[in-house]
């Protein structure tokens, strides 16, 4: 510790310890412990995790002492015992101390001072690094060397010159000597000129001096050793080296964790989340919120994309930032105050004139605008994603009939991808479909995959220009009408609990400043929006001829001086009115046209039925308008190769999505790779509890273990596509629609493994010796007596999961008693022996919850076999399964799928086969 280097490295190092150490349970929430409150109860945290840090970087090893436990034998208190005084072995040449009461002497124990004490009260750290003191043993003493020799030139210079007696002169005593020096220094100091007498001769000394010796540099480059030795960066410590690129220091302390501090903090986070330490499912972590913590502006922004998000509420925020909560008076002073608004219930209003919104019997719809706080919106053209805040929950909407505001968890949609992605809310503008509709406190986020074509490329395009940057929703409550209520706090709003989500639009004028978010449009005739007013419907005119009077005028008026001289307007017979003249196919023409368009005379001339019609007279207006239906009466099968049929991506159907009940019960987790492994596990007990008799030492009992080797197997399939189809790609994408067949075959594959090793185990059988019966009383009464009888086995009826046969399935879904009456009903579940859930997911059978697996055996007529086990016993461990493109051929591109499965059972007594004969 005398070499500043070695000393601050200690201290950086030791830093860690300033670190709280959290205990977290298995739902990853902190959890109370009291070891982690306070280590020793006579020093401080601090103090105690710095003296073990320092042991493992010097020593490579640290222990601490139990001093004291709690419930199930956990410690709750202990104490850092200094590396030197612990030994493995026993003391040599001296009397061993007597083992402590209670300790068996073939049990481990651990020396500390020359006292035995049991190992299970001792807990050892290792680093996963060698200790510094023996590695780099060298170094160190090689730095003392050097600040020695630093201290020796500071402390006591060499003489640069000396005296001597020329010969023949008489020597001087010690008195003379000191006196001549003392005069010459005096002299020296008050001029550069000296003389030397006869009888004296000056010597001048060849020293070399620090520099000459190079100590500066060798002191650093021992420095630089030391930095290495310790992990640091030479930086750190205060020596210059080269230049670096720019670190701000968030990032340096980043670096630092990672690089140097980890190895220490997981050696005692993972050794204080071990079962003798912690609780099962439990684990032991530095909170590093305060080592990392940013400076302000960065929090600021962390925390308002947090508070976007929902991830975060305004009193979580003042919460990390150690500032008290706001008080009910401090938000609403916060809260700014809504605009007033005419007041309207959403009943049955008359239409006014001065602009209100018109309601008929119900609220018709009304567009909404908002003031809130800013809120998130990203456009991401890779991923072809637009992302923004749908809807805010707590500002009110106005309109100029009322005001609303939107409770959280008000949308209803049936499926997430039928909310589409529109355009201005035009519906012949589809852009999208809804990936993720996040119900959060702050509103409702929305996240949209936008289709490819010209339409979503010019979308992504603006939007990710900012000039379709906001989002608009359309919400119907015309069948849920009491689900608009007034809102409790504010009379004067109306509350939207609930309502349907129509469709969202992309648009370029978001009433929301900030929050990119336009006014919400809500409507209870199919989402149509709302204009200001709305007017009364007309009845429906009779589906009669347009009257073309106008427009025929003011053709003739700009045509009737192209009239041909002489042609004068015919009288015509008046006719009924309401009659519609047809233009025979037998009939010539009443008009001709020649190939430019010009008129020219047929049985009738054009123009003067025009002037004449435009005059009163009905029958050349009917002759008129009969002859331009005809030749503008155009249906979609005159059109329809100018029309196609229209193609949509976005409602492409895929195969449904299946359960996987037996590995989604026996799943424990992941797998590196193809390695097997080996865990331990109990195998055998006896003797280890007996009476006792007085004086009579008790009879040793025994206890084995045996271990499991787990050896994965690999699973994989391939698809040969052809390269043209690869490079057209299709839309969707062909490869994608395959690998998700691809992965649904994973699962599947997985599911068949879970039914393998309960196949292969051979467990206990449950036989059902006479089937259902007539009406399936005795298959209850045996399943009954089977389960009671569980109950006696060592260690209880444990088993908390059944995979049924469809066999078993449908016979205990049918099974009634003498009187017909169901045994496992739905509903009214009165001394029943269990019931069905919800459209018959589950069977509970007394207690114990059937629940059907399609991979087991199909139906038949022969005996199959259900399951009944402990989760906890039977496992399953699997890779997440891995694309693989290969393009290694011309006429073929493979896509391959491949991962690792692993299967045990670690306790066949956990499982029971229920065998079932529908027969």
């Amino acid at each position: 510790m005398s070499i500043p280097a070695v000393l601050r490295g200690r201290n950086l190092i030791c830093s860690i310890s300033s670190l709280p150490l959290i205990q977290y349970g298995p739902d990853r929430k902190p959890a109370r412990n009291p070891l982690l409150e306070q280590i020793d109860p006579d020093v401080a945290n601090i103090t105690t995790l710095s003296q073990t840090v320092e042991d493992l970087l010097f020593e490579g090893i640290a222990w601490w002492r139990i001093i004291e436990s709690g419930w199930g034998d956990f410690p709750t208190s202990a104490r850092h015992v200094d590396v030197a005084s612990v030994s493995l072995q026993p003391p040599a040449g001296r009397n061993l101390a007597p083992l402590p009461s209670g300790v068996d002497p073939r049990d481990a124990v651990v020396w500390v001072d020359g006292v035995p004490v049991p190992a299970s009260q001792m807990i050892r750290f290792d680093s996963p690094n060698p200790g510094v003191l023996k590695v780099a043993g060298a170094v160190i003493r090689r730095a003392i060397k050097f600040d020695r020799a630093a201290g020796m030139y500071a402390d006591d210079p060499r003489p640069l010159d000396f005296f001597t007696t020329t010969e023949g002169a008489d020597p001087a005593d010690d008195d003379e000597v000191n006196e001549l020096l003392a005069k010459w220094k005096k002299a020296r100091q008050a001029g550069g000129t000296a003389y030397v007498p006869f009888s004296m001769k000056y010597n001048a000394v060849d020293v070399m001096s620090p520099a000459d010796l190079q100590l500066v540099e060798l002191q650093r480059q021992v420095g630089l050793e030391i930095a290495n030795a310790l992990g640091l960066d030479p930086e750190d410590l205060g020596i210059s080296t080269t230049s670096r690129t720019y670190q701000n220091a968030v990032d340096r302390r980043q670096d630092r964790i990672n690089d140097v501090l980890m190895p220490y903090m997981r050696a005692i986070a993972d050794r204080l989340s071990m079962g003798d330490v912690t609780r099962r499912g439990y684990t032991v972590w530095f909170d590093l919120d305060d080592y990392m913590r940013a400076d302000q502006v960065a929090r600021v922004n962390y925390y308002r994309e947090m508070i976007a998000m929902g991830a975060m509420t305004v009193d979580e925020v003042r919460a990390e930032e150690r500032m008290p909560a706001l008080t009910s008076q401090q938000k609403r002073e916060l809260t700014p105050a809504p605009t007033q608004a005419p007041v309207a219930a959403p009943a049955a209003v008359a239409a006014s004139g001065d602009g209100g919104v018109s309601f008929s019997a119900e609220p018709q719809g009304a567009t909404f605008g908002f003031d809130s706080e800013s809120a998130s919106f990203a456009v991401d053209v890779e991923a072809r994603t637009i992302t923004g805040l749908a809807v805010p929950y707590g500002p009110v909407a106005r309109n100029q009939g009322g005001r609303y505001r939107f409770a959280q968890g008000w949308a209803r949609f049936a499926d997430i991808g039928r909310v589409k992605l529109l355009r201005d809310h035009d519906r012949t503008q589809p852009l999208g479909r809804a990936v993720e509709l996040d119900d959060t406190p702050r509103g409702l986020m929305a996240k949209f995959k936008i289709s490819r074509g010209k339409a979503g490329d010019e979308a992504l395009a603006l939007a990710a220009d900012g000039v379709l940057d906001g989002l608009s929703v359309t919400a119907d409550w015309h069948d849920m009408p009491d689900q608009v209520v007034r809102d409790p706090n504010e009379p004067s709003v109306w509350l939207v609990k609930a309502a349907k989500l129509l469709e969202v639009s992309l648009t370029a004028m978001p009433a929301f400043d900030d929050s990119r978010l336009t006014s919400v449009r809500a409507s209870q005739h199919e989402g149509n929006e709302m204009t200001d007013a709305i007017e009364p419907q007309a009845p429906a005119a009779p589906a009669i001829a347009p009257d073309m009077s106008a427009l025929f005028s003011a053709w003739a008026a700009q045509n009737i001086q192209n009239q041909p001289v002489g042609i004068q307007a015919e009288t015509r017979q008046v006719v009924n009115p309401t009659r519609v003249a047809m233009t025979s196919v037998n009939e010539a023409t009443p008009y001709r046209f020649d190939r430019k368009g010009n008129i020219q005379r047929g049985s009738h001339d054009f123009s003067s039925d025009l002037i004449a019609g435009s005059q009163g007279d009905k029958s050349a207006l009917d002759r008129a308008e009969t002859f331009m239906r005809a030749q503008f009466d155009v249906d979609r099968a005159d059109v329809a190769p100018a029309n196609p049929n229209r193609y949509r991506p976005d409602m492409y159907v895929d195969q449904r999505e299946f359960k996987y009940p037996l590995w989604n019960a026996i799943n424990k987790g992941t797998l590196a790779d193809s390695t097997p492994f080996t865990f331990a596990k109990f195998n055998t007990a006896s003797g280890l509890v007996n009476n006792h008799t007085e004086g009579v030492e008790p009879t040793p009992g025994t206890f084995t273990e045996a271990s499991q080797t787990v050896t994965p197997t690999a699973i994989s399939g391939k698809v040969e596509i052809t390269r043209e189809t690869w490079d057209q790609g299709g839309n969707p994408q062909i490869s994608n629609l395959i690998w998700r067949q691809m992965e649904r075959a994973w699962y599947e594959a997985l599911e068949a493994a879970a039914v393998a090793v309960l196949d292969a185990a051979t467990p206990t059988g449950i036989t059902l010796t006479t089937g259902g019966g007539t009406t399936g009383q005795t298959l209850d009464s045996e399943l009954t007596a089977a389960f009671a009888a569980l109950q006696f086995i060592r260690g209880g009826f444990s088993m908390d999961f059944m995979a049924t046969q469809i066999d078993l399935y449908k016979a205990l879904v049918a099974a009634k008693d003498t009187t017909g009456r169901r045994l496992y009903p739905a509903l009214g579940p009165t001394n029943a022996s269990g019931t069905v859930a919800s459209r018959f997911a589950t069977v509970d059978v007394n207690g114990v919850t059937a629940i059907p697996s399609w991979a087991l055996a199909a139906t038949g007529i022969v005996a199959a076999s259900s399951y009944l086990f402990d989760s906890e016993f039977v496992n399953g461990w699997a890779t997440a399964p891995q694309r693989l493109n290969f393009q290694y051929r011309v006429a073929y591109v493979d896509l391959a799928i491949w991962g690792y499965k692993a299967t045990a059972i670690s306790d066949v007594n956990a499982v029971r086969e229920v065998i079932y004969d529908p027969a």
